[in-house]
């Protein structure tokens, strides 16, 4: 629907144009049209691998606010994910289109200078998993009150639980009791400073069946 300003200049569409006020003044375009041309094979793959990057992504994109935040001058949440989603697309797609799947262990949830957890490891008992690293505690390998997130990333729930610690307690336990049985996650660990300013690359440390 247009609506019109004065009887020379109008705002929306009439008819096959479209009035527009920009910064410069009036002007007129024709109606974007829908093409009717069937998308070709790279813009298929492009859209899906898009669209499997997204989906991944979403039920993570708390963690990815913050954890890319550090790395973009903007600290904007768009930021944030598009650089999350640029990595992935560029790192962790595998197969050729239309078996396309990605590699959670290439996945990265952020991005950072500061150091990350040495010697990590993963653990299952029942319901329980245990994190475990080296505190390696020196003014080159990180700080006592460093903030370590153990982030387990439900597949089948599309569901995220998060614990944290401090980088000289040297492990962390996460019970995941409410999780589905015969379900899948797949676990993260970020490190952040005291602040929550500075994070570490992300790592990925290894895939759980309940």
């Amino acid at each position: 629907m247009a609506r019109f300003i004065d009887l020379l200049t109008f705002s929306g569409s009439v008819g096959d144009v479209v009035g527009c006020q920009g910064p410069y003044g009036f002007y007129i375009r024709s109606r974007p049209r829908k093409s009717e041309k069937a998308p070709s094979r790279k813009q298929r793959e492009a859209r899906t691998k898009l669209g499997m990057a997204m989906a991944f992504l979403k039920p993570l994109k708390e963690i990815i606010y913050v954890g890319f935040a550090s790395a973009h001058p903007s600290r904007s949440k768009t930021a944030a994910m598009n650089a999350a989603a640029s990595h992935l697309l560029n790192y962790a797609m595998e197969g050729e289109f239309p078996d396309i799947s990605i590699n959670p262990a290439a996945v990265r949830l952020s991005r950072g200078t500061l150091m990350p957890l040495p010697d990590v490891s993963l653990e299952q008992t029942g319901s329980e998993i245990t994190v475990m690293w080296s505190p390696m505690l020196s003014p080159f390998s990180g700080h006592a009150d460093d903030r370590v997130m153990v982030i387990c990333y439900n597949l089948e729930e599309e569901s995220v639980e998060v614990g944290e610690a401090v980088r000289q307690d040297g492990l962390l336990t996460l019970d995941l009791s409410e999780l589905p049985v015969g379900s899948t996650s797949i676990v993260y660990v970020c490190v952040a400073d005291r602040n929550g300013k500075q994070f570490s690359n992300s790592q990925f440390i290894g895939r759980i069946e309940q």
